[in-house]
């Protein structure tokens, strides 16, 4: 109504839709209907539908058309002549489409000792040691104490993985029957419906302790909810907005909260606490036997006698340098072994760390002690005394690769300006540490009176007769 009162009055489209904040689209439809604007298009919803419901109703009840997906249905109509948008569609098939029948969950019954469920989960990046470093935290709980572990770790790595399920069975003081595991690769190589080829080194793990791996089938992780559960309440209970200042300092509170929170709380299923239900579990568990968790493989140091893993290179002894050597990764370190002999051990390198090198790894420095060398120093320092013994050992430290060549030009400046100048500029020398060659000719040059050359004609030199020849021949043309 006021729209057509202004233009009434004179004001132009333009200057209407200025005053009332819309298009001039808006204002011309207003104007061309005899009813006030509600705000809204008015719109055909599924006209162009309409004559294809009965065909989609039929697809519908098919068993096996019905699963056909909203694009595939847009397709088939398409091609029928519908020429509607998709979003009527979508919206059509969101009312008609039959709803799955939801079906209620059975709980799953465990006996004591029968079962452990294990899980990872990212904490995120956190500063540790001063690095920002990616932390993860492994989640074991026996399934019928509901008794909780956990394990925080910068890796979810073969060799961690194995050492978790150490630290877990230890923990719980015994192995139970069951492992239920994702289908991660440190567990599982590959499966195929039931069946699952298991990794070497956990199946290895699992008949030395005596336990039976399982792995549930993918996409569906309410197999092992309790430990699914867990993982949320230790992120929100412990980890988050805890400061960490190394890994260890973080594993030893989880321990601590472990003892005083978390498996002492009444669980809500059970109506007990964790911690007096493990007594009772205990004694359906396997003992846990020694098990020497290492993973080997063969390695070839490089030219500096240093072999990488993870990123960080670790010395072996010099003499193993381009050589193949075994390395065994186990939880608290690297060890290198040759002939089935350990050469060389290391503590895992601290975050940030890229190179962990033993000074007795290093190869010796060059010597030059062969027998010129002891026989021009020997030479120097009977000359020189104390100071030219010192200048020798200087020259052995500093300068290994030219030796002979600067204790040689120590002899010959000498010989050619004399003892005192060539001591004083050897003082000199070391005073301010310069082993170098040519360093002691130029300052005795600099300081010391120039040698002259005493050279006597001899008196009985043969006389030549030389043939005097006329430059003229060489004007004619060449042969």
């Amino acid at each position: 109504m006021d729209f057509h009162m202004q233009r009434r009055q004179g004001l132009s489209i333009r200057k209407i839709a200025a005053i009332n904040g819309v298009s001039r689209n808006a204002v011309r439809r207003a104007l061309r209907s005899l009813t006030p604007p509600d705000g809204k298009r008015q719109r055909s919803q599924g006209d162009k539908l309409a004559p294809f419901h009965e065909q989609i109703a039929t697809w519908l009840r098919d068993p096996v058309k019905t699963h056909w997906t909203g694009a595939r249905i847009l397709d088939e109509l398409e091609d029928r002549g519908y020429q509607g948008g998709r979003t009527v569609l979508m919206d059509y098939l969101r009312r008609v489409r039959p709803k799955p029948v939801a079906q209620s969950e059975a709980r799953f019954y465990v006996k004591p000792g029968q079962q452990i469920q294990i899980d990872w989960a990212e904490m995120g990046p956190v500063p540790v040691g001063g690095v920002m470093t990616k932390v993860y935290v492994f989640v074991a709980i026996l399934a019928w104490s509901r008794t909780l572990f956990v394990r925080f770790t910068t890796d979810m790595q073969l060799l961690t993985w194995l050492d978790c399920h150490r630290r877990a069975f230890e923990f719980f003081g015994g192995v139970p029957s069951e492992v239920l595991i994702d289908n991660l690769k440190t567990g599982v190589d590959s499966r195929a419906g039931g069946t699952v080829r298991w990794n070497a080194k956990y199946q290895e793990l699992a008949v030395a302790l005596g336990f039976n791996p399982m792995a549930h089938f993918p996409m569906r992780p309410k197999t092992k909810g309790r430990v699914e559960r867990i993982v949320t309440y230790v992120r929100g209970r412990f980890f988050i907005g805890r400061d960490v200042v190394n890994l260890d300092r973080l594993n030893d509170d989880a321990m601590d909260w472990l003892e005083k929170r978390a498996n002492r709380r009444v669980h809500r299923v059970t109506a007990q606490r964790p911690c007096d239900r493990l007594t009772t579990e205990r004694a359906s568990l396997m003992p846990l036997v020694a098990y020497d968790i290492k993973l080997e493989e063969n390695r070839v140091a490089d030219a500096y006698a240093l072999v990488s893993c993870d990123g960080v290179r670790y010395s072996v002894p010099s003499q193993y340098a381009r050589q193949v050597v075994v390395m065994q990764q186990r939880p608290d370190g690297l060890t290198f072994v040759v002939d089935g002999t350990a050469i060389a051990r290391h503590a895992w390198a601290k975050p940030g760390v890229r190179l962990v090198q033993l000074p007795e790894h290093l190869p010796p420095k060059p010597r030059p002690r062969h027998e010129r060398f002891v026989s021009l120093g020997d030479r120097v320092a009977q000359s020189f005394g104390e100071l030219g013994r010192r200048y020798v050992d200087a020259v052995e430290r500093r300068a290994p690769h030219a030796p002979l060549a600067i204790l040689r030009e120590v002899c010959e400046r000498e010989a050619d300006f004399g003892r005192p100048i060539v001591a004083a500029v050897i003082e000199s020398l070391l005073q301010f540490k310069v082993i170098k060659r040519g360093t002691l000719s130029r300052l005795c040059y600099r300081f010391g009176a120039v040698p002259t050359l005493n050279i006597t004609p001899s008196e009985n030199l043969p006389d030549v007769a030389i043939e005097r020849r006329d430059l003229a021949l060489y004007d004619g043309p060449a042969a």
